[in-house]
């Protein structure tokens, strides 16, 4: 149990405390508070690890001074000063005035308010839910440092529940729009470590909090307060949420054994891995043999933002018995080292990442692989996880040469390289000479993928970027749009089309700004920029706070314009200026029209999605059982209510790609028909087909028309240039067609009377 820091009866005489926090949980690093009582020196105060307390007597009307010396990570340092009954005296942090801070006289006949401080905070437990009036609370002045925090915040205690996952919400009341905060206590009141904090992940403006694997009967501290300093009442409701048990999936099982060891960020730890599948449509149990994999990987966490999600990501390596890589196929995936498990923390539906790697690889571009699995931790049910392939250069992955370190001239240096858009510093990253022609405050700078930062030559550094510099010169140069001279000459126009549609498709958050992949060739291997492969969807496919471009709620804006919003990582905009071109408008239109009719046909889109629906029928509530995030907004902030089912997720899920393929009919720019002037052929004008269509490449083209005429047929690409011209006889011809290159094409017949018709076709 605990104890309340309380005095029952007003004394000459009482004890003040100062309470001090590290937000590293390293201590002060030599920084301390001196406290001296009638210019008496009585003791130097200073924080260990996360927190921690000390206490000093002072009688009525003595004169009390703080004087504060600082040292290092002062940005770290925060405390407060409370008399005998709790009542906050004085609070400063982080990055504390130095010197004389505070002086006062001695107060013992304060009186105790229950609830404004951890140590007068109200008893609390999973039974039943309490109400919070923050009303006459005059504040604890311990910031969470979440929801505008301004005081009047009001405390409750428990200790964690057996099972070691627990829930927080605050719910209905005249309070309408709450934080909420969750401290650890080392055993009191006053060394407090903060574990959670939340503005809106609740319904509507309320707040929510998960905490899992906690120590049982650990002392939770709870804060509840009104953003801004708001006033009122509202309802605490504390839910154990049990343990998930997993006999059998119609998934994937994975398991992973630590050993006890807990998973740093950096580096990998060994670790034990089994996998297990039956294949489609069987039922695996936890108990069957491991049937895909058995043996060892290192493991680490991974992600930016998503590192901190209840549901952990992470990077795994596949290794033989002495720590060496070893390549596995795991899943039907080609053989590899490197994987990783993504979270679904974020994603209720359990398919946005999925989904949109499907499209990118059906529109014949290299997406990784993905499978859903159910994974367990060291014996704890951790949820659905995908399973995905790691973007890095690979003959079955970003299939680009390897660059060796002695690689520094001609044809050799000129690739393969991966570059990414994302979070950057001057040891990972160059920067562009060019800003986005939208935004000409924005610097841009570009990480190096592959080779890895600390394996790339200053050669290779330096041709990367100038090729870069030699594509952005082209790019914003006034003959940009020059088929021969112009960004074409270093931009390979079909990824950046197909990149494109999947990204504006999904109005994805991130898929301009950060987790932006770009990839080169060697010169001899075509060598031109490649847009791909894409990442990290589980911030797209819905309508989110935080900027206009994606909180409407009528499937329209573009993501493209991420510049316009406030954002975490400049987009280099390349999209802004490739849409001024005529004819990648065209090419784009034209590309787009023909997916409509195919890939992503609503039908065909809906279809996938029921399948996926239907195979986690019962993986999906073990999920949500697991990690209760229906009806809650968040990560990810989102527009309206929040669906309260799987299937209603699904059912709103549709219903937002319904809208957004609505619009973006409407609103693609270009027009197809642009590309060559070739118009559709008239009522008696011979019929031609090619099958299949879309194609890898290889197809048969066949005319049929009552008439017999001789007549030409040619092949154009999207820039209206002839590929390849055969004879024909309009009455009974066809012809076997391999075309090397991808992108959408443009059949032509001309016959003898100048009469001519077209088609198109997709390859990728």
């Amino acid at each position: 149990m605990w104890s309340f820091l309380t005095s029952e009866t007003h004394a000459q005489c009482c004890t003040y405390t100062i309470t001090m926090q590290d937000t590293y949980g390293d201590g002060w690093n030599g920084g301390y508070l001196a406290v001296t009582i009638n210019d008496v020196f009585i003791t130097n105060a200073s924080a260990s690890g996360w927190g921690s307390s000390q206490s000093f007597t002072i009688c009525q009307d003595d004169s009390l001074q703080l004087h504060y010396t600082p040292l290092d990570y002062e940005n770290e340092n925060i405390y407060q000063v409370y008399d005998e009954s709790w009542n906050l005296v004085f609070a400063d942090g982080p990055n504390p005035q130095t010197g004389f801070v505070f002086g006062t006289k001695g107060n013992c006949n304060s009186e105790a308010i229950e609830g404004s401080h951890p140590c007068l905070a109200f008893p609390v437990d999973t039974v039943q839910c309490v109400t919070a009036d923050n009303t006459q609370m005059p504040g604890s002045g311990l910031n969470p440092y979440c929801a505008d925090f301004k005081g009047s915040d009001v405390w409750f205690v428990m200790q964690a529940p057996p099972s070691g996952n627990v829930s927080f919400s605050t719910e209905g009341g005249d309070l309408t729009d709450t934080g909420l905060a969750i401290w650890a206590g080392r055993g009191d009141c006053t060394s407090l470590q903060r574990l959670a904090c939340d503005d809106d992940a609740g319904a509507d403006a309320y707040s929510f909090v998960s905490l899992f694997n906690l120590e049982p009967h650990q002392l939770l501290f709870i804060q509840v307060f009104g953003y801004g300093g708001a006033t009122g009442a509202c309802t605490l409701c504390v839910k154990d949420l049990g343990t998930v048990k997993l006999d059998s999936s119609e998934l994937p099982i994975v398991t992973i054994l630590t050993l006890g060891q807990q998973i740093p960020n950096e580096p990998k730890i060994s670790a034990k891995m089994e996998i297990r599948y039956n294949g489609e449509g069987s039922i695996t149990h936890i108990t069957d043999a491991p049937n895909v994999y058995n043996g060892d990987i290192g493991i680490e966490v991974r992600g930016a933002s998503s590192s901190g999600y209840p549901q952990t990501p992470y990077g795994l390596e596949t290794r033989d018995s002495l720590g060496n890589n070893l390549d596995v196929s795991l899943l039907g995936m080609p053989e590899e080292s490197d994987w990783i498990l993504l979270s679904n923390y974020n994603d209720r539906s359990l398919i946005r990442n999925t989904l949109a790697q499907r499209l990118f690889a059906d529109m014949g571009q290299y997406a990784p692989r993905q499978q859903l699995c159910e994974v367990m931790l060291d014996s704890v049910y951790k949820g659905i996880y995908v399973l995905s392939e790691k973007i890095k250069r690979d003959k079955n992955r970003v299939n680009i040469a390897k660059l060796n370190p002695e690689d520094a001239e001609g044809d050799d240096v000129s690739g393969g390289y991966i570059l990414q858009q994302n979070y950057w510093d001057p040891s990972n990253s160059f920067q562009s000479n060019f800003s986005p022609i939208d935004h000409p405050e924005f610097d841009i700078h570009f990480v190096y993928e592959y080779p890895k930062p600390t394996d790339i030559t200053a050669a290779q550094k330096e041709y990367i970027a100038s090729f870069v510099d030699s594509l952005e010169t082209a790019l914003y140069s006034d003959n940009f749009a020059d088929p021969d001279n112009g960004y074409r000459k270093y931009l390979d126009t079909k990824s950046f089309i197909d990149y494109f549609l999947v990204n504006e498709l999904a109005r994805s958050n991130d898929g301009f700004k950060k987790s932006v992949f770009f990839h080169k060739d060697k010169n001899s291997n075509g060598g031109k920029f490649k847009a791909g492969p894409i990442w990290d969807f589980d911030w797209a496919w819905k309508n989110m706070w935080g900027c206009s471009v994606f909180e409407a709620t009528d499937g329209s804006n573009w993501a493209h314009h991420i510049n316009d919003c406030p954002t975490d990582n400049y987009s280099c905009g390349y999209y802004i200026r490739l849409l001024q071109d005529s004819i990648f408008n065209a090419e784009l239109r034209c590309t787009y029209e023909d997916y409509r009719q195919t890939i992503l046909d609503t039908a065909y889109i809906f279809a996938y999605m029921d399948s996926v629906e239907l195979l986690v029928q019962h993986a999906q509530e073990r999920h949500f059982k697991k990690w209760p995030i229906l009806g809650i907004s968040g990560p990810a902030p989102e527009v309206g209510a929040v669906a309260s089912t799987y299937a209603a997720e699904m059912d709103t899920l549709k219903a937002w790609i319904a809208e957004r393929l609505e619009w973006l009919d409407l609103n693609i720019p270009g027009l197809c028909e642009m590309t060559t002037g070739i118009h559709q052929a008239e009522k008696d004008s011979p019929r031609i087909t090619c099958s299949p269509n879309p194609t890898t490449g290889a197809f048969k083209i066949v005319i049929d028309h009552n008439q017999p005429r001789d007549a030409i047929l040619e092949i154009y690409n999207i820039l209206g240039q002839s590929i390849l011209s055969f004879p024909v006889r309009t009455d009974d011809w066809e012809q076997e067609v391999h075309l090397r290159e991808m992108g959408v094409f443009i059949c032509v017949l001309r016959d003898d009377l100048g009469v001519k018709t077209a088609t198109r076709v997709v390859v990728h």
